[in-house]
């Protein structure tokens, strides 16, 4: 890989850095601490830039090219070069730091346009792309990362959060967080993200909501951000014994915890009879 590219990498990841998100920073975003907070309803976005941790929605995998097996199918997206950016989205950023995103956006564009089967290239483009308020331009990159390597899981996870949140395509949504799951079953993050999904935005199908967390936990037996978001789950839906149960769970994990402590006995005293 040439310096260019390296440069661009870099400075890619920098800015996912800077203006992307996941699970760890959810609740920074919406609200309360990790341990046992309640989540915030989903909000109403005005597309600024968000921050972001790493292991996150909008995520970068490491560097690499997709082994071909077969002919490649032609990109019929928005072009990878252009620049399309929204006032509102870089209005935070110093011109110097747009300048860099603007020129590692292109470098990205021009390299995928030469190996198109370079799929972190496409994955960097979309969060380059999406970076900068180009959402159309975002989904196109992640759109032809899926369909080049159908296999991965990180692009699906990102359309699943740009269909979400941003273009609020629900039902889009849901199918590339399902394809996220079925390709990465060890990725504790897309289940919360699709349980919030039918939680907040997909209301006919809310019953699902704690069944896909559910199945997270079997897969994740260990994974105590799963055993949390389920805990929080129960306890929004005032499903106080659920709620006691699970939390219950995370105290036996961390016993030293005088406020989750505190929690399960505010909610005992909710429970009917008491």
């Amino acid at each position: 890989m040439n310096k260019n590219i390296m440069t661009a990498l870099a400075v890619a990841i920098v800015v996912v850095l800077g203006v992307s998100f996941r699970h760890q920073i959810k609740t920074f975003l919406f609200g309360g601490s990790q341990d046992n907070a309640q989540e915030s309803p989903i909000p109403s976005f005005s597309f600024s830039p968000l921050p972001s941790v790493s292991e996150t929605p909008f995520a970068s995998v490491s560097p690499q090219i997709t082994p071909v097996s077969f002919q490649l199918p032609a990109y019929h997206g928005r072009p990878t070069e252009e620049l399309r950016p929204v006032p509102d989205e870089v209005r935070l950023f110093s011109e110097s730091d747009k300048q860099d995103i603007y020129r590692s956006l292109q470098n990205f564009g021009k390299t995928v346009k030469e190996k198109p089967n370079f799929l972190n290239g496409w994955i960097q483009l979309g969060l380059l792309k999406k970076t900068i308020g180009d959402f159309e331009g975002a989904r196109d990159a992640w759109e032809y990362a899926s369909l080049i390597s159908p296999k991965n899981s990180v692009s699906f996870a990102n359309l699943g959060e740009l269909y979400w949140r941003y273009l609020h395509v629900y039902p889009q949504a849901e199918i590339n967080f399902k394809v996220s799951i079925k390709n990465s079953p060890s990725d504790p993050g897309t289940y919360v993200s699709l349980s919030d999904l039918y939680f907040y935005s997909l209301k006919e199908k809310s019953n699902l909501a704690d069944d896909i967390l559910l199945q997270g936990i079997v897969a994740n037996p260990q994974s105590m951000d799963l055993t949390k978001a389920l805990a929080r789950l129960y306890e929004k839906s005032g499903q106080y014994a659920q709620a006691i149960e699970w939390w219950q769970k995370v105290l036996a994990n961390d016993p030293k915890n005088s406020d989750l402590a505190a929690t399960i006995e505010g909610l005992k005293k909710k429970l009917p009879g008491q």
